[in-house]
């Protein structure tokens, strides 16, 4: 699984470069409208800065792909929600960049608002912005909070595919754009993913530094992205099941397809999760094993200066009628007693392979 992480990751999807928050205070665009109409014969592509009262955007007849990029300007959001006859609290729910996954059947069209999670490496962190989708007869209204490449892709595929997805229709074109922000969540995965690995050689090495806080940041992260995305698999589960999309059964495969993607990138969190639950219990060990070697090499040094302990505190008792104490060559006798001593058990523990580090107290 990790491996499709890489693979997407060396493609060099994501976020613009320039992106550095997710709610900026002060977007640095003016919020603007691109109008994708699809026909048998081609794509036409317009843009339009601001919405005349009077002005038809969209031709009959075709699909229209609908970008709407700054939700900022909440009078170009309703606006366009006007044009295709949206709910009033669905724009609400658009305009509140704060909520949680949403996918809900209006009978006139489908209303879906999706989490776009992104990593940024600069800053170490998961970024969040709001995604809107509205589709209905004939087009597929998206609504972003930022200027972003998200749907670049989508847009490419468009204008080189020759009308193919224009004549496959609306459910064709608003799951090739579920399926990019999918596709974002699998890169940020995998992002996270060769960090995550760094680390965990980092450990095996045991040349990381400050490595545990690391992973406790990335930790956090990674909870983050996994209570954004799980209520996807609950409010998507319910959808699939809904009677109107399992009577058609075009519609019940394209949905399908992106349930499966969903369940794949929430299964990749849990592994990320498990991951570096498993690192945070490897560093503890490492500790323990280097606070226990420290120990073991203190306890020989210990068990060494044990016995020349006895032999100084025997040889100097106060009794005159103690060995080699009235010869002159005595203290010589001691000294060398002494270092025998030293020796022999050294000699010992490094046979044993204690001196080296191994736990095994048989002889080789």
């Amino acid at each position: 699984m990790l491996d499709r992480f890489k693979k997407s990751l060396r493609q060099g999807k994501g976020f613009a470069a320039e992106a550095k928050s997710p709610f900026p205070q002060q977007p640095v665009f003016a919020p603007y409208v691109m109008v994708y109409t699809l026909s048998g014969d081609g794509v036409t592509l317009r843009r339009y800065d601001g919405l005349d009262k009077d002005e038809p955007f969209l031709p009959q007849g075709c699909v229209s792909w609908v970008r709407v990029v700054g939700v900022h300007d909440p009078d170009l959001v309703r606006a366009v929600a006007r044009r295709f006859c949206l709910h009033a609290l669905l724009v609400e729910d658009i305009l509140d960049t704060g909520r949680r996954p949403v996918i809900e059947d209006y009978d006139e069209h489908i209303f879906i608002l999706l989490r776009l999670l992104t990593y940024d490496r600069a800053e170490q962190r998961v970024l969040a912005e709001q995604v809107s989708l509205a589709a209905g007869e004939g087009f597929v209204l998206t609504f972003q909070e930022r200027e972003t490449n998200l749907w670049d892709d989508v847009a490419l595929r468009l204008e080189k595919g020759n009308g193919k997805l224009a004549k496959r229709g609306q459910p064709h074109l608003t799951h090739a754009l579920v399926s990019a922000i999918l596709d974002e969540y699998i890169l940020t995965l995998g992002q996270l993913a060769e960090e995550i690995e760094g680390f965990e050689q980092e450990l095996l090495a045991g040349s990381g530094d400050n490595v545990l806080a690391r992973i406790y940041h990335h930790k956090r992260e990674v909870l983050f992205l996994h209570r954004s995305l799980w209520p996807l698999r609950e409010v998507l589960g319910r959808f699939v099941k809904d009677e109107a999309i399992a009577s058609d059964p075009a519609s019940a495969v394209l949905w399908n397809d992106i349930q499966q993607d969903v369940y794949q990138v929430l299964d990749a969190v849990e592994t990320l999760r498990e991951m570096l639950s498993e690192m945070v219990g490897l560093s503890m060990t490492k500790a323990e094993l280097r606070m226990n070697a420290v120990g073991q090499y203190l306890t020989l040094v210990a068990t060494i200066f044990l016995p020349l302990n006895f032999l100084v505190g025997f040889f100097g008792m106060n009794f005159d009628n103690l060995p080699f104490k009235s010869e002159e060559w005595g203290i010589y006798a001691l000294l060398g007693l002494m270092g025998l001593t030293v020796v022999g058990m050294t000699a010992y523990f490094y046979r044993k392979h204690w001196l080296t580090g191994a736990s095994s107290g048989e002889a080789r």
